[in-house]
């Protein structure tokens, strides 16, 4: 196995919630363990919350994790499940740098994290700040699948096609997936599969270990002779061998590659407009990556029989490469480009969706210390000290959600209004009347007793909402 810096050490993470949408669905349990830099399990933490007033739950989530136990009122809060992750998680990595490790995690449970940490006052950047880095095991099952087909057993249907669940590579390399969809149990698996690769696939491991940080992508796309990206898109793989050809300076995390399988030399012919289409176009000579979070990516030298992966041969894509590396011109337009022609986002209608709108100000900062140190029953008067309207908000959200004492009417009918709001209006969110009509509809259907049993607790808690 390879081995890291002592001073390094693994945390893996999980998390089963009330929806798939990230803004609007809620986290109800946190699994995480903490290992050792080869892989032994040293603590676990299993945290659960209960439902918050306003999130109306998917009955499609719970049918498959069957999570029940937050609807009990007698669960912890979600703002104290949040505040003992990240007391965990500081702990465990006090005296080392932490590798966070999720599955399929930088698109859902990573921004999930984010925002509800956010929704609590809390720093929402835990997993990539401090020494931390982050790793999408998701992405080094598609490095496996594409480059080192028989280091694991890759799971395939009758159509040969690529499965990406974590439970199929587990159940396909006899590691048992009886308890998934539980977060500790899923991050048994991920420990589990990261000790067969890093066993059998080191090159890959030690490519996503890189991957772990921007700097390390960053190093891997300029790496020589050339890198190469894996995919695995709609189950079907993809390779392509790409060279670093510029930076959004605006935003760094953007990074342009050249596909070396397109001539360089057609590119120093090209317009501007030409240039930027050629980057905003799928399938073209040049694609934008986001170094700040995994990518299917090694070095080209890593990947075992390289030329039987190539469509056209290794020496062609060098020189192409070095041509690509030597052209400062090029990178300087690619670069320009980029930066002068960022997408302008609309800004976010709710709340929820508001973290990237901006850093706390550091007397905000201080300001939400002061929150958290504050009893329940004096945390009303701190409201109006917020100087950012997100943070009024939702401080005052988490004082009508757990403890009302001493605050005023006016905060309580904005509460009461909101909550009507999220049951009954129409929104990126769930209300009851839909939901509920949902459930009764698959109740109809539903033949595992289990399943109902799940259902009708949904309907139950549901019903019982009024407003």
């Amino acid at each position: 196995m390879t081995q890291l810096n002592s001073d390094t050490c693994y945390i893996f993470t999980d998390t089963e919630t009330t929806g798939l949408d990230i803004n609007f669905s809620q986290i109800i349990q946190v699994g995480s363990l903490l290992t050792d830099e080869d892989l032994v399990v040293e603590k676990e933490h299993n945290l659960f919350s209960k439902l918050l007033p306003w999130v109306v739950p998917s009955p499609e989530a719970f049918l498959i994790h069957k999570k029940i136990e937050c609807l009990n009122e007698e669960s912890p809060s979600h703002y104290e499940m949040m505040l003992k992750l990240r007391e965990d998680w500081l702990s465990w990595s006090s005296e080392k740098n932490p590798i966070f490790i999720t599955y399929n995690g930088h698109r859902f449970d990573e921004e999930l994290f984010r925002r509800q940490f956010y929704w609590c006052l809390l720093p929402p950047y835990i997993t990539n700040t401090g020494g931390a880095t982050r790793l999408d095991l998701m992405y080094t099952f598609q490095i496996l699948a594409n480059f080192f087909p028989d280091s694991l057993v890759i799971p395939k249907n009758n159509e040969n096609e690529i499965s990406l669940k974590l439970t199929d590579w587990a159940e396909a390399n006899n590691i048992s997936s009886l308890n998934a969809h539980d977060a500790v149990a899923d991050c048994y698996l991920m420990v589990n599969l990261c000790r067969l690769v890093a066993e059998r696939a080191p090159q890959a491991w030690n490519a996503s270990l890189r991957g772990s940080s921007k700097d390390g992508n960053l190093r891997l796309i300029q790496s020589e002779p050339f890198a190469m990206i894996g995919e695995v898109i709609r189950k079907k793989k993809f390779t392509y061998p790409v060279t670093f050809c510029g930076q959004n300076q605006k935003m760094q995390n953007e990074v342009a590659v050249a596909d070396l399988y397109f001539d360089p030399d057609a590119l120093n012919e090209l317009s501007d407009p030409e240039l930027l289409e050629q980057i905003s176009t799928a399938g073209t000579g040049i694609r934008k990556v986001r170094i700040n979070r995994s990518l299917p990516l090694i070095n080209s030298l890593e990947v075992p029989s390289i030329h039987d992966t190539l469509d056209i041969p290794f020496e062609q894509l060098e020189e192409r490469a070095i041509k690509i590396r030597n052209n400062t011109q090029l990178q300087t337009r690619i670069s320009e480009l980029l930066t002068n022609n960022q997408i302008q986002y609309p800004p976010p209608k709710f709340v929820e969706q508001a973290v990237y709108t901006g850093f706390p100000s550091r007397e905000d900062e201080l300001w939400m210390e002061r929150f958290h140190s504050t009893p329940w029953e004096e945390r009303h008067k701190l409201i109006e000290g917020f100087e950012d309207s997100r943070y009024r908000e939702l401080a005052e959200r988490l004082i009508c959600t757990n403890s009302v004492d001493g605050i005023s009417d006016h905060s309580l009918q904005k509460y009461n209004s909101f909550l009507t709001q999220r049951f009954s209006e129409k929104g990126p969110w769930l209300n009851i009347d839909r939901t509920l009509t949902k459930i009764g509809e698959m109740l109809e259907v539903e033949d595992d007793q289990e399943n109902k049993e799940v259902l009708h607790e949904l309907q139950k808690k549901l019903k019982k909402i009024t407003f």
